[in-house]
């Protein structure tokens, strides 16, 4: 393709329960630095990035939906045209993992068929080592249930894992295209 123009755009959405973490995360991925003054995400809210990655220009469209069950009616809206999702919860408020299962069954229904999903777990810096272990088993074992793509533990403070849980789905989205699967040939934005 041209130079200006992407070889691939993927629309990924992120959600998960109120307050885990997701803005923040966001926000360090986009500009690498760590906000500790984020606002309630009404409804959604919606970046983009450019990335090369292995010598193809990949635009990113950052879908942010908001965890409060007063915006659950608009999330379905948001998810269509999705190529991906990532699904937070909050490392240290375990009962954030409650709502996971009921995320990945929005993407999935709402999407785009055959999405890739990973966990998140968030706040990696702040889970008490004698604990990590045990929140680390139950999230992997959440996956392995749900059928998800991974689980990644991240830290928007340190930055830890942040950019690699974008990249893992860019990478599974850039596979899926070049062994010609319909769910991430190049798009345009819905």
């Amino acid at each position: 393709m041209g130079r200006n123009t992407p070889d691939y755009i993927f629309k990924i959405v992120v959600g998960g329960a109120g307050g885990v973490g997701k803005t923040t995360l966001l926000h360090r991925y986009l500009h690498d630095v760590f906000k500790t003054d984020t606002t309630l995400t009404v409804g959604v809210a919606f970046q983009t990035k450019e990335i090369i990655r292995n010598g193809l220009k990949i635009s990113l469209s950052l879908w942010d939906l908001g965890g409060q069950d007063r915006f659950r009616f608009l999330q379905p809206t948001y998810c269509q045209g999705a190529r991906a999702g990532i699904v937070f919860f909050d490392m240290n408020r375990f009962g954030t993992m409650e709502q996971v299962k009921d995320w990945v069954a929005m993407f999935r229904k709402h999407a785009f068929p055959g999405i890739p999903i990973i966990l998140g777990g968030t706040k990696l810096d702040l889970v008490d080592p004698g604990m990590l272990d045990m929140v680390t088993s139950s999230a992997k074992e959440s996956v392995e249930a749900l059928g998800l793509a991974g689980f990644v533990p991240t830290s928007s403070k340190s930055g830890e894992n942040v950019e690699e849980i974008i990249l893992n789905l860019v990478d599974m989205l850039v596979a899926q295209a070049a062994s010609a699967k319909p769910a991430a040939v190049p798009t345009s934005m819905p």
